[in-house]
């Protein structure tokens, strides 16, 4: 049973504080959260009246907020920890397919979780391929488990199966990046932080 807390922790430290970077695709994001892709999200509301309120100096205002902590702590929980069953994994696979997940898209963080699976069954010996569609259901967390589950070969062990697995993981992840920074040139300033998750 991986612990939400735990990952929560690491990604938060990748994801940062406030910014509205012109080039950012996300534009103006407070914790990760984009105001772009996450409209509705209640934070917005605290943030625009801390803005209202001292336009000099609202980002410290932003930073040490309770409200918005919890708010930002609900959202990741919500949005991407619970929909991608992390709970049910190992700890270091949960905490990279909710990194992966929160940096590139639930979507395509969960697709990453499905290929690399599908590249490591020894061509359906072991389970059949998955459908690679971004969505985290029964069939993926099986395939998982069987995955784990052939730790009982004399030439594997747990921590080689999760390293292989993550292996896989990050370069679905990289290759996602390279693919984005092939169509926009101007997304190459993100490639270290990018890398560093990789």
């Amino acid at each position: 049973m991986a612990d939400f807390l735990l990952s929560y922790k690491k990604t938060s430290i990748n994801e940062g504080g406030y910014s509205n970077d012109p080039n950012d695709r996300g534009k103006e994001t407070v914790f990760g959260i984009s105001r772009v892709n996450f409209p509705n999200w209640p934070g917005w509301k605290i943030i625009d009246r801390l803005k209202t309120h001292d336009p000099v100096n609202f980002v410290s205002s932003i930073l040490s907020n309770a409200d918005l902590k919890i708010l930002t702590a609900n959202f990741y929980r919500q949005e991407f920890w619970d929909k991608l069953r992390c709970i049910v994994m190992p700890q270091e696979i949960a905490d990279e397919l909710y990194d992966t997940s929160v940096n590139t898209g639930l979507v395509y963080g969960a697709k990453c979780l499905q290929m690399a699976l599908n590249k490591l069954n020894r061509n359906e010996v072991d389970y059949k391929d998955l459908t690679a569609d971004g969505n985290i259901g029964p069939a993926t967390i099986n395939a998982l488990n069987a995955y784990l589950a052939t730790e009982r070969f004399s030439y594997r062990n747990r921590d080689k199966l999760v390293h292989w697995l993550m292996k896989w993981m990050n370069y679905f992840q990289l290759k996602r990046y390279d693919e984005i920074t092939d169509r926009d040139k101007t997304q190459e300033k993100w490639v270290p932080g990018w890398t560093e998750r990789g």
